[in-house]
């Protein structure tokens, strides 16, 4: 009966400090507004947006090359399902070759990004977001559609806020965050289609 005590004792330590050890900041508090920050700038870079803008398609791939995590991996629906880091580094340095420059807002835009859950003594997150894909417009203002992936042509497009770009997809997209000596890494992506805005 004394073992039991003990392996029970024991057993309840580990679990109060497991729990202690995953509070270690609460939505709406000051870590909590702090790291939402961080993680939404994160966010930005490896998608190229923003102060991060690359006009080139091939820089932001390097640049997502040596950010993403060893074990970075993303799951889209359609053709490209799921991709490790090393296939989508392949199949994005295919596509720069192809359609090389970018302008500015041009790709995937974030918005409404939302921190949800931190884990593991605040070294592991997860948020999401509102993606739109964004294109250029010809000069008939229109889609330019020769300009850009295949995968981002569609029937169903409007302007974005600018007037100067197309919206031409919405997702909601779960991203997850590890902390690797000292620096938040984007580890995995996952969207779900939604509906469009307009």
């Amino acid at each position: 009966m004394t073992k039991v005590r003990v392996v029970f004792v024991v057993v309840l330590m580990a679990i109060s400090s497991l729990a202690s050890a995953q509070e270690t900041m609460k939505k709406g508090d000051k870590a909590w507004t702090e790291l939402e920050a961080t993680l939404r700038d994160a966010n930005l870079k490896w998608l190229c947006q923003g102060k991060y803008y690359k006009p080139k398609r091939q820089d932001c791939v390097d640049l997502r090359a040596k950010y993403w995590d060893d074990q970075f991996f993303e799951m889209n629906p359609g053709a490209s399902g799921t991709q490790t880091k090393a296939q989508m580094v392949e199949g994005q340095t295919a596509g720069a070759k192809t359609y090389p420059d970018v302008v500015r807002g041009e790709g995937p835009n974030p918005t409404e990004f939302t921190l949800m859950a931190v884990y593991n003594n605040g070294t592991f997150a997860m948020a999401v977001d509102h993606t739109s894909f964004k294109i250029r417009l010809n000069a008939q203002g229109q889609p330019d559609f020769e300009h850009v992936s295949p995968f981002n042509k569609t029937d169903h497009w409007y302007l974005d806020e600018t007037g100067k770009l197309a919206v031409v997809r919405e997702v909601t997209y779960a991203r997850v965050f590890v902390k690797k000596n000292g620096e938040w890494r984007p580890a995995v992506g996952a969207s779900s289609p939604r509906a469009p805005s307009k």
